[in-house]
């Protein structure tokens, strides 16, 4: 049996695993990433790329990829509620509720969107999005990524991961000896074996996917539109309602000429029924009220919603990520972007530790940041799952059919009726429903969530200034250089081109050192302290005589320090130390900044 040595192995060659093969072979990480499976994802799930996620994958050069082939911003821009598509009944393609649509793409969020990043978010599913990553990985590392080859079995020790790969295929066997070992699973084997517990509600409701082909192009009602959330007219119970989402196609087309579709339908937990092609087929017709669509059906998934979250992170040198780490309902669309945001956190991390650059302490910040935040997205997200409920409620629990037969309008039946009624009545429904609906915003236009999370505790030195409050709602994301946070998006003028202060970063897991005007003496101490402590330490003056320059005074407005101060900015756009001003030796502050972040106390 032959043996492989690597410094890193990734387990699981999804949408995590993949992308923290790109950030490792940018980085000059020796890796190998084995998967089980022989092909890549055959579900359109997990589509939505949001603000943060493309800013990393700008960072390492595939995002506009991921543009080419997505849907165009204007056939994301809204999200329509309806009774049906089809049907000539009084209450058909009735529209019960639409708003901006999903990321900033609708035009109430469209320029505060712009305003806080160089990125806007993307629409790919992961049957589009993972051939990109895997050819982003493959040109970048050829021959490191093993489909058709499973783990075995592992153990560890003081100094590595030990574990036995077999080739599906032949049969053949191999053992890996690697620094450390990646849980990208989807926590199907290396969690349960280390006793990892997933902790939170799961089996909440059956939900039904079904991937299939069909022309749309004339019943659609708006070509903006990318959600779809249908509440039929008269049908009751769980199977009264579902969700459309365009998926794409080999043609490159979107709105209502897509191509391909995704169907979602949500069922009891318990529910005996068997949901094959020719039910789903006949329960999208319904819902839908096109009984004679046409459909050619890919791909039929049944899966459970649940909101779980890993007790642990790391076990010595094992370490997940991804959905090995969290498990999200799909409001809101966290679950891929968390995963590759781990990705993003754990790479850099990596690479020093095993350049020998900084401590294997420094890992130990891995689960004390992102643990945090996998806690609150999985929540958020189930949150705006139940939301849909609460805006269904306030249609059919909020004013009941029967309380028509007390006013004596027996003849208005159901709801629905009620709901779009030339009545007083009809209309205070319309008004109150409106204000429920509007609650969405927690899913459709999150921007807070997708950008400003904080971390509290990890790789960072606090200075002890207090964070902005936090929206309740998710919406209104407050730019802070205050340490744990992302580093603020502002335009720069660098060698004649327009730049973001993210620009500023490499894909190499250099930090930055980022000084304002007069802040000369701390690019000095950086450029002296990369010889010095042998990092990856880049230096950047934002002045009219410096490398960047803030034309349009943006820079000046979010870096909260002053003519004389500087940050210091971790390789995944973290500012882990600030300086509000100068001071009188800054070769000794930024050098022991450096060492407390890269050799944290364990």
């Amino acid at each position: 049996m032959d043996t492989i040595a690597v410094d890193v192995l990734i387990v699981g060659a999804g949408g995590c695993g993949l992308n923290l093969s790109i950030f490792l072979a940018d980085l000059g990480v020796d890796f190998l990433c084995v998967e089980r499976s022989t092909r890549l994802a055959n579900l359109p799930k997990a589509h939505y790329l949001n603000q943060r996620t493309m800013e990393i994958l700008r960072q390492h050069g595939v995002a506009d990829d991921i543009y080419a082939m997505g849907t165009p911003p204007e056939n994301m821009s809204r999200a329509m509620w309806l009774t049906t598509l089809g049907g000539d009944g009084p209450h058909d393609r009735k529209v019960i509720h639409e708003m901006d649509g999903i990321g900033g793409s609708g035009d109430s969020q469209r320029a505060i969107y712009e305003r806080d990043s160089a990125c806007r978010s993307a629409n790919l599913p992961l049957i589009r999005s993972e051939p990109i990553f895997r050819r982003h990985a493959d040109a970048r590392a050829p021959g490191r990524l093993r489909f058709g080859t499973e783990l075995l079995g592992f153990s560890q020790d003081a100094d590595g991961v030990t574990a036995t790969i077999r080739d599906v295929a032949s049969g053949e066997e191999s053992t890996v000896r690697a620094k450390y070992l990646i849980a990208a699973d989807g926590g199907r084997t290396i969690g349960k074996a280390l006793g990892n517990k997933m902790v939170g509600p799961s089996g909440l409701a059956k939900n039904v996917t079904v991937h299939f082909t069909a022309d749309l192009s004339k019943v659609l009602l708006d070509d903006r539109v990318m959600l779809h959330f249908f509440i039929h007219p008269t049908r009751r119970g769980p199977l009264a309602s579902g969700a459309l989402v365009p998926a794409g196609g080999d043609d490159a087309k979107w709105g209502r000429h897509s191509k391909e579709w995704i169907f979602h339908f949500m069922v009891a937990p318990d529910d005996p029924a068997k949901f094959d092609e020719a039910v789903v087929s006949q329960q999208i017709r319904e819902l839908l009220k096109l009984p004679d669509l046409q459909m050619d059906v890919h791909k039929i998934s049944h899966w459970m919603i649940e909101a779980v979250l890993a007790e642990r992170y790391q076990f010595g040198r094992v370490i997940l990520a991804g959905d090995a780490a969290h498990r999200h309902p799909p409001a809101s669309g966290l679950g891929l972007n968390t995963g590759i945001q781990d990705a993003h956190n754990l790479a850099w991390k990596l690479a020093l530790v095993t350049r020998g650059q900084a401590s294997a302490a420094l890992l130990d910040s891995y689960e004390a940041e992102r643990r945090p935040i996998g806690s609150f997205n999985v929540a958020w997200a189930l949150s705006s799952y139940w939301n849909h409920l609460l805006s269904a409620a306030s249609i059919f629990a909020i004013h009941p059919a029967n309380v028509y037969e007390a006013v004596g309008q027996p003849d208005e039946d159901n709801e629905i009726a009620g709901l779009f009624a030339d009545t007083p009545d009809g209309r205070m429904r319309r008004a109150r429903t409106a204000e429920v609906f509007n609650t969405h915003r927690v899913e459709m236009y999150d921007h807070d969530v997708e950008l400003g999370y904080v971390y509290e505790q990890g790789a960072r030195i606090p200075d002890g200034t207090p964070a902005p409050a936090r929206d309740p709602w998710g919406t209104v994301y407050v730019p802070t250089t205050r340490p744990g946070h992302r580093l603020p998006h502002a335009w720069l003028e660098r060698g004649g081109q327009r730049v973001s202060t993210h620009d500023l970063l490499d894909d190499k897991a250099s930090l930055v050192l980022i000084a304002n005007a007069r802040g000369a003496a701390w690019c000095e101490a950086a450029r002296q302290l990369a010889t010095e402590l042998k990092l990856p330490l880049l230096a950047v003056r934002i002045a009219a005589d410096g490398d960047a320059l803030d034309a349009d005074r943006a820079w000046q407005a979010l870096s909260e320090v002053d003519e004389t101060g500087a940050l210091l900015v971790r390789p995944d756009a973290i500012v882990a130390w600030r300086a509000r001003r100068g001071v009188a030796d800054p070769h000794h502050e930024l050098k022991q900044a450096l060492q407390q972040i890269l050799r944290p106390a364990h």
